[in-house]
């Protein structure tokens, strides 16, 4: 995936990743329930509640445009400046934003999995700081099998991987 400048895998876990992120995933598989993927609302504030500012949500339509976000929450807001929930993907004016996403969104529905992100200068600021990026992005479908959203979590720090 050329659009994103880090290490990814896809159904499984890097090493040396976030416990936070860890536990979101086994909550995800939980909430799977023995389906390929679990329904959207199977994962809602409760139980995301330790990494819910983190959150970023995107439908996935069978129509164009494809991919919309949902929600964003507040510290990715902050982060990034805007609050981009209810715009479809294409839209983000940031191009380097709008192709890293619209490629995670595409690697999910490919590898019919989630994946597991780390970059150490993944996000630029709109001050021009660099962050370090790590994101997992988990797929869910009403039906247990065609995927219509992907829950992703997105931890910025300064730490170095």
């Amino acid at each position: 995936m050329a659009a994103f400048p880090g290490r990814w895998a896809a159904g499984t876990l890097l090493p040396q990743g976030n416990p936070k992120l860890a536990d979101a995933l086994n909550t995800w598989r939980s909430a799977a329930a023995g389906r390929a993927f679990p329904p959207a609302s199977a994962l809602g504030p409760a139980q995301l509640k330790a990494v819910l500012p983190d959150v970023h949500i995107y439908t996935v339509s069978p129509d164009a445009p494809r991919y919309h976000i949902r929600l964003v929450g507040t510290r990715m807001t902050d982060r990034i400046g805007q609050n981009l929930a209810g715009k479809p993907v294409d839209e983000i004016a940031n191009e380097t934003l709008r192709r890293a996403i619209s490629g995670l969104l595409g690697a999910v529905e490919t590898a019919q999995t989630w994946l597991h992100l780390m970059a150490p200068r993944a996000v630029a600021l709109p001050d021009g700081e660099y962050k370090a990026l790590e994101s997992i992005w988990l797929p869910c479908a009403d039906d247990g099998r065609t995927i219509d959203r992907v829950i992703a979590i997105s931890l910025l720090s300064s730490m170095v991987f």
